[in-house]
């Protein structure tokens, strides 16, 4: 695929988390916090930037597997094939998520998605940078069981959607679906840090899981809630929140006079550290991890503040901006990720990472290197109009075989003035000329497109005959250029017919509405031309 579509999905959250926001204000909750916003929402485009790099490659490991190793062959025509992975995809998302709470290095991934003190669609985006350099793992049997690729992606992007809206308070119980899906009353508790509710609950879109293999847990109508991790990350920063567990055990490693803890450290339960790194423990002087206790706070607890550094209102209209900018940049980067070059790739990074980076200074009121705005702005300007006006390649290829000779097919598709015969979309041609086009001729067509009728202006680039011909083409009115080539081999009495369709899109908006409406339009056309040409050059001599 040369586009990641996840990139259409950051505006589509944006309005979702400002429905909630006044829902809960209609339902009188302030549940909101500006900068435990931002700071989520930084996270979040910290996560895709990752992925962006990552999803294309990890992928490839998967298809490679399945290509392999598979053990059993299943058609995604097939309704039981999608039924069996849902059940599959949601297994494994399981036991990385678990394995995520209760492994050392693994939490490192994954605490980030824990720290806000504030539980809200916001935190659905919250996620670490990391995480999916892990996770991936877990979903390779799938591949081995012969699970195929784009059944899994469908049944992952279904996975990951579900669970953006149980990141709520403004629903409470949900009938019927209590206790068999996961619901945002049974999240919550998995985002607690109340005794009763820690490491529980961490299924995906069902809690089938969880009640097999004991980690289930509803939500107590006497317990209410406190959100955050027990070792509060104080820091809007999402590099620190990116590091914060990883700090700590790379601390350790280096403190701990045994070698056999520097190892195994990284891979012992959540929380455990070595005997001779606990007197230096930032929280509280403690002989083990059973002894500590989490530090509560939300409606009527004092016992610790959130963190909540207050800015100006100029400030917060700067960061807001920021924010919003740094998104349309991000929802560019992401989908065009799989096309960029190593150049792009290396700059969108750098430009996301050190805009959220110095967002979150600012938001806590430190402003010691305030002039590195002064040198990040043209810099994300600059890719930024680069990625909104660049012309986007597109290819549309077809094939189809005619019981005809190669010769009879040749002479026909290449009088342009004949195209209207069977391909619809052709109007008109001028000169009107019933042979063939040769290599430096030119004409000029009507076509009819889903935005009404356009000119076409043609040059002829190949004539090669009875095996290829091939023209380009630009329209004026849309600044769009297009090739469009025909490929020709006999097999016996038939002939195998190609056509090649490459094509660009002017700037980022076309590209998108390309993916969503034009692509697929132009596709189904010219699938419907080639079957004309087909029964057309067959019934006829």
């Amino acid at each position: 695929m040369t586009v990641n579509p996840s990139g259409l999905a950051i505006p589509l959250f944006l309005i979702f988390m400002l429905l909630e926001f006044f829902v809960l204000k209609w339902q009188g909750k302030s549940l909101h916090r500006y900068n435990d916003s931002v700071n989520s929402l930084s996270m979040g485009l910290l996560l895709l930037t990752s992925d962006a790099l990552l999803k294309a490659t990890t992928f490839g490991v998967f298809i490679f597997l399945y290509a392999e190793y598979r053990v059993m062959d299943f058609a995604s025509s097939e309704l039981i094939t999608w039924v069996v992975f849902f059940f599959g995809v949601d297994f494994c998302y399981y036991w990385f998520h678990r394995c995520a709470h209760e492994y050392n290095i693994l939490w490192g991934a994954h605490v980030g998605h824990h720290q806000s003190e504030e539980y809200n669609l916001t935190t659905a985006l919250r996620q670490s940078a990391f995480q999916y350099g892990f996770s991936w793992v877990f979903y390779l049997p799938l591949a081995i069981l012969g699970c195929p690729p784009e059944v899994f992606l469908g049944q992952f992007a279904i996975l990951k959607l579900f669970q953006f809206w149980l990141h709520t308070q403004s629903i409470n119980k949900v009938p019927f679906i209590e206790g068999i899906f996961s619901t945002p009353s049974s999240h919550r508790v998995h985002h607690a840090k109340n005794p009763v509710y820690i490491d529980r609950n961490y299924g995906g879109t069902l809690v089938l899981w969880d009640r097999v293999f004991g980690s289930w847990q509803p939500e107590l109508a006497d317990e209410k809630c406190h959100y955050g991790t027990t070792m509060p990350l104080d820091s809007l920063s999402p590099i620190k929140a990116n590091l914060q567990h990883w700090s700590m055990l790379v601390k350790d490693t280096l403190y701990t006079a045994s070698f056999k803890d520097k190892i195994s450290l990284w891979f012992k339960p959540t929380g455990w550290r070595p005997e001779d790194c606990l007197q230096y423990s930032s929280m509280q002087q403690v002989k083990h991890i059973d002894d500590l206790k989490p530090v509560l706070q939300h409606d009527g607890c004092v016992e610790r503040k959130k963190y909540d550094p207050q800015t100006s209102k100029k400030m917060n209209a700067y960061a807001g901006f920021s924010l919003m900018s740094i998104s349309l940049l991000a929802v560019m980067f992401l989908f065009n990720s799989p096309v960029l070059t190593s150049y792009e790739l290396m700059a969108g990074v750098f430009s996301i990472v050190l805009g959220v980076t110095m967002l979150s200074r600012f938001l806590e009121n430190k402003f010691k290197f305030w002039w590195v705005e002064l040198i990040r702005w043209p810099m994300f300007i600059g890719l930024f109009l680069h990625l909104a006006t660049a012309a986007y390649p597109n290819t549309i290829q077809q094939t189809i075989t005619i019981d005809k000779p190669a010769n009879v097919i040749f002479e026909y598709v290449t009088v342009p003035t004949l195209w209207h015969e069977w391909h619809p979309q052709s109007l008109s041609v001028t000169p009107e000329l019933l042979t063939s086009f040769a290599e430096g001729q030119t004409f000029d067509e009507v076509i009819q497109t889903s935005l009404g009728k356009d000119d076409m202006s043609w040059d002829v680039e190949v004539n090669n005959p009875n095996l290829q011909w091939a023209a380009r083409a630009y329209n004026h009115t849309k600044d769009v250029n297009i090739r469009l080539q025909y490929d020709l081999k006999e097999e016996g009495e038939k002939t195998v017919f190609t056509r090649t369709l490459n094509y660009e899109m002017p700037n980022f908006i076309f590209h998108v509405a390309n993916f969503i409406y034009f692509k697929r339009h132009m596709t189904d056309k010219s699938l419907h031309s080639l079957e004309s040409l087909k029964g057309f050059v067959e019934k006829n001599k």
